[in-house]
């Protein structure tokens, strides 16, 4: 696994974006789906952190937290992005009735808040994942983690 540590304002993302582009699109020209998976606190930038990153490639959407929905489809002209939010789920049998392994790592790009309640149902490959935590009121610090020998 490989990491990158950056302590920056929402204000400035852009390293962490373009680490995180880089490592996206070596994934899809492989021909493999990329699930983000989100950890941090309640309140810690998630969904704020997947709207910044994806809107810079041309959606006409509104990104915003799937939390009732469960799940967002947005398409832009690069790619289909799934975000999902799984904090209301209770139980893996919920989560399997749901279907989403169906999506997860087959199509797109899978950005997952709170993905620890699927664990046992996702697949082991294709995972970057982004840790946020909260320094200050006003820093974060964003953590990227990712597998090289799956993208080489």
């Amino acid at each position: 696994m490989k990491a990158n540590f950056l302590s920056l304002r929402e204000t400035e993302l852009e390293p962490v974006f373009s680490t995180l582009d880089k490592i996206v699109e070596s994934f899809l020209s492989h021909s493999k789906s990329p699930i983000l998976l989100f950890t941090g606190e309640m309140g810690a930038g998630k969904t704020t952190f997947i709207r910044e990153w994806f809107s810079r490639f041309g959606t006409d959407s509104l990104i915003n937290s799937p939390t009732f929905s469960l799940y967002n489809i947005y398409d832009s002209p690069k790619m289909r992005l799934y975000h999902f939010d799984l904090y209301r789920i209770h139980s893996i049998d919920e989560m399997e009735n749901l279907g989403f392994e169906e999506i997860w790592g087959r199509d797109g790009v899978s950005a997952i808040e709170w993905w620890q309640k699927a664990e046992t149902v996702l697949p082991k490959e294709n995972r970057i994942q982004i840790t946020i935590e909260s320094e200050s009121f006003e820093n974060r610090t964003y953590t990227l983690e990712w597998s090289e020998r799956e993208i080489s």
